[in-house]
């Protein structure tokens, strides 16, 4: 079976992010109708034959990736054990493939075979996690709490952090924060059981978000002093700058909004430096709300347009949709024309969040919005408005005119990066073969979306942030195994493969649009030194970077 338990801890430090991101890539339909057809035969054969479809079914799981265990069955194996490895590796196969209703099925078929064995464990948390990716939050609570007793029979205390902090995790994405406190609070003493300082400072930042949503954030500061102290111990700068802009909301919680002005002040030279793009934004945001709240409104709009702009690049519409709110409130007095405008916009953006949301999404984005108090200000200030009518339907028609170039730009920039990823994996396809492949065709929506989602974290990380495969697999909220088959399936060339073109791409773009020196567009695009650079550019380009240079370069 492919599933470790490392996984598991991996869930539990980003179920956060997770539970933003409910869908993922769809694997390669060939490979998922061969599982299909083989999963059919087996289920059809007569206990004694059954050896023989699940012996070819394990031998296909394993040829998509050698992580599952090709296990050779014979006429003598035992029935039971063979359901057991058919039930549960298909069953992590359809989730990995986010096939989570037939993961569902496979898992439950899983469960009696597996009943007292090895794998009972890892097979009850994937149940979990299907169900909460599907919102049915009770059943996954349930599969997480059995979870959880299997590893406290095992008497693994660090294992046993993760799965309650797992369930802690569920009950906040059903926003019930109540349930996750007791669930955190055990899961940090048993983690102090082990002393793992890198598990305790996820889990004290879990249990400060936790306690802010329950509006106790007196509590909240204490956690997360705690876990900053943790990251400072640990040496994680980046997530040390994590860690106090949390503490910055919970300080504006408790509308000590002089100390998160300093707090933030203070970090925003680090925040700048680091490519870390979104926590910045978060930043910008927490800053301008506490500027708005001291009624310095001024200084806040500035702020509030920095996050926006951030966040808008990154596609970010939950946190950007802060910012416009933000930009509201801030400009209201100062520039009602300017004011409607971010107001346009906010509604713009809360619509593309209706659209999208499930329907339990939704009404926890309603109330999150407090759209109720948006229309009845908005309501309040009809007098002005009506004063300024001209001039806002002017506004009104400036917004149109601005979507449209704001459109027709994202259009003409999706256009010209899905040429640039054709052009990155035709390039790097040519040493291995004159064919043309699958991959060279237009990329589908899906396809070109998950792209660009790693071309921006190779961006961010450039020059000199991590841009191992792990650190991207982890940003992507996966693991190493499923990216590099999605990035496989999609471009006919490895994850590293692709990130190298992706660089060296990068490296064009220098080099063709500025006179920076060659050695210093190498550093740039993350490479160590010149001739490791200029071996890479040769290799995919066929020419030095000296001489694309000189082809190409326009003053």
């Amino acid at each position: 079976m492919k599933i470790a338990t490392e996984r598991r801890a991996a869930i539990g430090r980003h179920l956060a992010i997770i539970l933003l991101f409910l869908t993922a890539s769809i694997a390669s339909r060939a490979g998922v109708a061969e599982v299909e057809a083989l999963l059919q035969r087996y289920e059809r054969q007569s206990d004694a034959d059954k050896w023989q479809p699940a012996t070819e079914l394990l031998q296909q799981l394993h040829s998509e990736d050698e992580g599952y265990v090709a296990i050779k069955f014979t006429a003598a194996s035992d029935t039971k054990e063979i359901a057991a490895e058919v039930y549960v590796n298909t069953c992590d196969y359809f989730y990995n493939h986010n096939d989570y209703d037939r993961a569902i099925v496979m898992g439950e078929k899983a469960l009696a075979p597996c009943k007292g064995g090895a794998m009972e464990a890892d097979l009850l948390n994937v149940l979990a996690m299907s169900h909460m990716r599907l919102a049915h939050y009770e059943q996954a609570a349930s599969y997480a709490k059995q979870c959880y007793a299997l590893d406290a029979r095992g008497g693994d205390h660090d294992m046993m952090s993760s799965s309650l902090n797992t369930i802690a995790g569920i009950y906040m994405a059903a926003n019930q924060p109540q349930e996750a406190e007791k669930y955190i609070l055990k899961a940090i003493a048993e983690a102090h059981k082990v002393n793992n300082p890198a598990r305790l400072a996820v889990l004290e930042g879990m249990a400060s978000e936790i306690y802010h949503a329950q509006v106790n954030d007196n509590k909240a500061l204490d956690y997360i002093n705690r876990s900053i102290e943790y990251e400072r111990q640990l040496g994680k700068s980046d997530r040390l700058l994590v860690r106090q802009v949390q503490k910055a909301s919970v300080l504006n919680g408790l509308k000590r909004y002089t100390e998160a002005e300093k707090l933030l002040k203070q970090i925003m030279p680090d925040l700048e430096a680091s490519a870390d793009r979104h926590t910045l934004a978060i930043a910008c945001n927490k800053l301008g709300m506490a500027l708005f709240s001291l009624n310095r409104e001024r200084e806040a709009v500035p702020y509030f347009r920095r996050a926006a702009a951030i966040l808008q690049k990154l596609g970010d519409l939950g946190n950007e949709l802060h910012s416009r709110r933000g930009l509201y409130e801030s400009l209201w007095y100062s520039n009602p024309d300017s004011a409607k405008i971010e107001l346009d916009r906010f509604d713009l953006i809360k619509d593309s969040l209706y659209r999208t949301a499930s329907a339990q999404g939704l009404a926890r984005i309603n109330a999150e919005l407090d759209n109720d108090w948006l229309r009845k200000s908005n309501s309040e200030k009809q007098a002005t408005i009506n004063r300024q009518r001209v001039i806002i339907v002017a506004g009104i028609l400036a917004t149109i005119l601005i979507a449209l170039g704001i459109w027709w730009w994202m259009r003409r920039r999706m256009r010209r990066r899905e040429a640039a990823l054709r052009k990155i994996i035709d390039e790097l396809q040519k040493p291995a073969s004159s064919e043309p492949t699958a991959a060279t065709h237009a990329l589908s929506s899906d396809d070109r979306d998950y792209l660009n989602r790693i071309v921006t974290i190779v961006e961010r990380a450039l020059p000199d942030g991590d841009l191992s495969i792990e650190a991207i697999a982890d940003a992507m909220c996966t693991t190493r195994g499923n990216l590099n088959r999605k990035v496989k399936s999609i471009t006919g060339n490895s994850t590293q493969q692709f990130v190298l073109g992706l660089r060296v791409e990068h490296a064009c773009r220098l080099l063709a649009e500025s006179d920076t020196p060659v050695t210093d567009v190498g550093h740039r695009c993350g490479f160590d030194n010149a001739v490791t650079f200029s071996r890479a550019f040769k290799r995919i380009k066929g020419v030095s970077p000296t001489q694309y240079r000189a082809e190409h370069y326009q003053e």
